[in-house]
Parts: C-alpha cells; structure tokens; sequence
C-alpha cells in the first residue's frame, strides 16, 4: 500500500482535488445558477399566465399599449401642424380684459360693435337686420366664450359687406346653444382639445357675393370652418340667392386630452 501511494501519490491528488473543485464548483456556482433559471422560469410563466387572464379580460397588451402611446403621440404632433392652419387671430378688442370687469366690458363692445356694424352696411349700401348681437345678459363665466362669439359675428358681417351682399337677413351668435346656462368657456379641470364656437348668417345677394363670403370666411390667419352651407334661388328670373351658412372659430388647447368627450 506504501508503495502504492509513493508511487501513484500525484494522479490520486489530482482526483481528489479535482473532486473536490468539482464539488465546490457544483455546490456555489452550478446549483445557484440552477436556482436562478427554475425561480426565472417559474416566473415568466406566471407572468404568463397573468397576461393571457388580463387579454381574456379585454386588458390590451403592453405591446399594444407602447403602439397606442407611440400613434397617440404622431396624431397630437399632426394635430399641432394642423391647428396653426386653421387658427383664427383674436383682434385685441376680443380678449377678456384682465383688469375691467368682463361683463361691464362684453356689453361695452356689443353697443360699439353695434355702431360699427351698421356704419360699415350704410356706407356698403347693405340692410341689416334689427337683432344683430346676442341680448342676453350674461355673467363673467360666459363672456370669455361670448367675446369669441362677437368676434366670429364681427367676421362674418363684416365679410358679406365687403363682399357686396344686398342684405344680412339674420344672425345668430348662438347657434348651436339652447339657453344662457350652457354658454360657458368649459371646465378648466375638464378641458377639450377642440372646441368650437358657432355662429350662422342667412344673408342674400348676387352668385358672386355669396361665394366670396364663402371662401373669405375660411381665409387663412382668420379662418373658419364652414359647418353648413346651402343656397336657393326663389327667382330663376333674377340673379338673387338666399344663402345660410353656419361657420365656428376652432380653439384648440393642446393640454388637453385629445379624447372625444
């Protein structure tokens, strides 16, 4: 046995200590690894499985969300470059003063505006009707939207003089609101991305003085959109349309969410 082991001493070393890294190796590298993979395993598929319940629930994917956030993004970005073509520049006169009462101010306009209007058809040779501007009154909340409206009725009156219409039968700052309550500039905790103002003018005139209304109303820098437009002629004998356009001043508040509401 001595002998064996004189003469065999260095190949048994080698297996004992290689037996020994073998272990070690095993024991602190290997079987932790192992841990790790099975734990990593054990929790994809129970993320897995979390995923495919939330998908049977209706729970879009995190995929689809990062693709719904990215198309959410470019449409606001496109939204932006298309806001700048269709705004509508306020003339100062419009803006809600910061130091005068708003109210005492909406009803110092509308008499102002008033004169203005009808000086402007007198000397275009261009009837208009006795009811040109809102009389209702209204409270601070709602003269922010009514300056908008005054504006878009300042616009379009304006226009179809300067277009040589022959006469402004109606005009009515608010189209589209049922009573004085429901006026209002909207919910600052609330806000929309677009909102419009609209007014409508049903006015006659010669085929050309009407379509120049129409297309000056959409004039770029202060542009509206044209809504509702339609024209009769109850005379084929004369070159006299009835014409009824309904056009809104988009204001759009790129804070907001750009969900419907």
């Amino acid at each position: 046995m001595e002998y064996f082991w004189k003469e065999n001493k260095k190949f048994i070393l080698a297996i004992v200590g290689g037996a020994i890294f073998f272990y070690l190796y095993h024991s602190f590298v290997i079987s932790p690894l192992k841990a790790s993979a099975s734990g990593a395993k054990n929790k994809r598929l129970l993320e897995k499985r979390e995923l495919e319940r939330k998908m049977e629930q209706g729970v879009a994917a995190e995929e689809t969300l990062t693709l719904a956030r990215r198309d959410r993004e470019l449409n606001r970005k496109s939204l932006a470059t298309m806001a700048q073509e269709v705004v509508f520049k306020m003339p100062d006169k419009f803006q809600k003063p910061d130091q005068e009462s708003a109210k005492a101010h909406y009803d110092n306009l509308k008499l102002d505006l008033t004169t203005e209007l009808k000086d402007k058809a007198v000397k275009g040779k261009v009837a208009l009707p006795a009811m040109l501007l809102p009389g209702d009154d209204r409270t601070d909340e709602q003269v922010a939207e009514m300056l908008l409206r005054l504006a878009v009725v300042d616009r379009l009156v304006t226009l179809a003089i300067e277009s040589g219409v022959e006469k402004v039968d109606a005009v009515d700052g608010l189209h589209g609101v049922d009573s004085g309550p429901d006026v209002s500039p909207g919910d600052p905790k609330n806000p929309v991305y677009l909102r419009k103002y609209s007014v409508s003018m049903r006015f006659s005139g010669r085929e050309e003085a009407i379509f120049r209304v129409l297309h000056g109303a959409q004039k770029k820098g202060m542009y509206l959109a044209v809504t509702h437009f339609e024209v009769t002629r109850s005379n084929p004998t004369k070159d006299l349309f009835e014409a009824l356009i309904v056009a809104a001043l988009l204001k759009v508040d790129e804070k907001a969410p750009m969900e419907a509401k």
